[in-house]
């Protein structure tokens, strides 16, 4: 908006000319001119340009008879278009001829932007980053499997269609948890065999104990030879095994209290010719006591005395004697294993040992 005053205009003589250097309002909004100088001095400058675009020329200041120039319009107004000229002002009268020119007019003055030209707009967010591709599904785990099944006991049956025959990995049982069950007291591996754990001594003094340490997971024996005696532990087999694709036992054993110091010890395959027709659970020994045979002389093979390290036993079937001179191969009717610890010492030895038996398996 511009805003243009008129000051009055006083004629002078009709000799005096004009000045259109006065009269001219500068780029920008230039003041109005001044008035006319009544006395020594001349009028007041116009007012500043008020908005901007730069006000309209003021007009020059009215000069006395003598007076001199008055000054230029206002200085340009920042940022205003250029100011029209300013109209011819009438010759002054009055003025003293010593009076100066009107001062002219103030500097135009723009009127302060509302807010300025706005900075850059501010951005609404960034972009939105990529949408990010979900991970692939994770493959379920395989469903874990309880403990394993075997058939209850029943029959031996160590024919050649009967008999059980192990995987490559020849694994009777490592007592973990899938394997024995509190329980019912018994073990079960992958291949199916399953069977119980027991004990036996000579005569008194010597004692016998077994049981499974599902700590550990491993057999614990606790045995007492007493002179001229001797004990034992083992497991008994549900189903009969033909253990012939394979050369040998192996187990870990060590010591874990006591002693073995006078006493010395084996591990014996029992067999289905060796277990008493009177056996159950299962039946099917095919040694008849009855008819005078002398049941029980399992294949044995003597060992080197455990340390408090566990150590692997590996015993090939070679090295098991034939008490009973059976003519049916060993490995062909195993119905389980046991191991003795027997008074050393031409008898006279007797010992007290803690046992640690595990990961028994054909090889």
């Amino acid at each position: 908006m511009r805003v243009l005053i008129l000051l009055p205009l006083l004629l002078v003589s009709a000799s005096c000319l004009y000045n259109y250097d006065e009269l001219r309002g500068s780029s920008g909004g230039g003041g109005v001119g001044g008035q006319a100088g009544m006395g020594t001095t001349g009028g007041k400058g116009g007012e500043a340009g008020v908005n901007d675009s730069g006000g309209a020329g003021g007009l020059g200041g009215i000069m006395g008879i003598a007076g001199n120039r008055g000054s230029t319009g206002g200085a340009v107004g920042p940022g205003g278009t250029t100011g029209t000229g300013g109209k011819i002002a009438t010759t002054g009268s009055g003025g003293s001829p010593a009076g100066s020119g009107g001062i002219g007019g103030g500097a135009g003055v723009s009127v302060a932007a509302t807010g300025g030209a706005a900075g850059s707009v501010v951005a609404t967010g960034g972009s939105g980053g990529s949408t990010a591709h979900g991970g692939t599904t994770g493959t379920g785990g395989s469903a874990g499997t309880g403990p394993n099944t075997c058939p209850l006991a029943g029959t031996l049956d160590c024919s050649n269609t009967g008999a059980l025959t192990l995987t490559p990995d020849g694994l009777v049982t490592d007592f973990s948890t899938f394997q024995w069950n509190s329980s019912t007291g018994e073990w079960c591996d992958a291949d199916g065999l399953g069977g119980s754990v027991f004990a036996y001594s000579g005569a008194s003094p010597s004692t016998a104990a077994s049981a499974v340490d599902t700590t550990t997971q491993n057999l614990k024996l606790n045995l007492t030879v007493g002179a001229q005696g001797y004990a034992g532990a083992g497991l008994f087999f549900l189903s009969c095994v033909n253990a012939s694709s394979f050369s040998s036992v192996l187990f870990t054993a060590s010591v874990t209290a006591g002693s073995m110091t006078g006493c010395s010890w084996q591990v014996q395959l029992q067999t289905q010719d060796q277990r008493p027709t009177s056996a159950t659970s299962p039946t099917g020994g095919t040694c008849n006591p009855d008819a005078g045979a002398s049941c029980y002389r399992y294949p044995t093979t003597t060992l080197t005395a455990p340390t408090t390290t566990a150590t692997t036993f590996t015993e090939g079937f070679t090295l098991f004697n034939n008490p009973a001179s059976s003519p049916i191969a060993t490995p062909t009717q195993i119905t389980g294993i046991q191991w003795q610890v027997n008074s050393a010492n031409s008898g006279a030895g007797t010992c007290t040992v803690e046992l640690r038996i595990d990961n028994i398996k054909f090889q």
